[in-house]
């Protein structure tokens, strides 16, 4: 046994018991074989761990994160080894988004632009800064090709006057 027994329980049964209202760290009594005793001794021995009851908490510890992370479902995987993943976005997100993908992704599809800014780890004022960037670009180049229409209009009126030649 790695801890001693409260006296008295060692002829007690095997049923279930009620719950006891203990100690948030109430002990536990393991019985072991003789050989399984040893091979924990060996790791104690060999410096490992301090003491049998830090390996037997290691032990422990180590196995039921192993089981609880056995009971996790498992997303689907598709063909590119990616897992799609549901996010919830506020309207004025979802605006920033669509327009960082159209204007600066050249026409992704959001779920890829969403997740090329999350694996390269940029932040929502970056984002909101290109697109408020690239909004003011196309302003600006609206703006160009009014000026250059205006241009080329009145480029054309002053060649039917006579006032400029080809």
């Amino acid at each position: 046994m790695f801890d001693d027994a409260p006296p008295g329980k060692e002829a007690r049964s095997r049923g279930p018991e009620a719950p006891r209202h203990e100690a948030e760290e109430a002990r536990i009594a393991l019985r072991c074989s003789l050989k399984e005793l040893r091979l924990v001794d060996s790791f104690v021995s060999a410096g490992e761990y301090p003491t049998r009851s830090e390996l037997m908490r290691a032990a422990l510890h180590a196995f039921l994160q192993a089981r609880a992370l056995s009971t996790a479902p498992n997303p689907p995987v598709d063909a590119d080894g990616l897992i799609e993943v549901p996010i919830r976005l506020k309207p004025e997100e979802y605006a920033t988004l669509v327009s960082y993908a159209q204007h600066i992704a050249n026409g992704a599809r959001l779920s890829d632009v969403i997740a090329l800014i999350f694996r390269h780890g940029e932040s929502k004022m970056e984002v909101h800064e290109q697109v408020h960037r690239a909004r003011d670009k196309l302003r600006a180049a609206a703006e160009t090709r009014s000026q250059v229409g205006a241009l080329s209009d009145s480029g054309r009126d002053l060649e039917r006057r006579g006032v400029v030649g080809r």
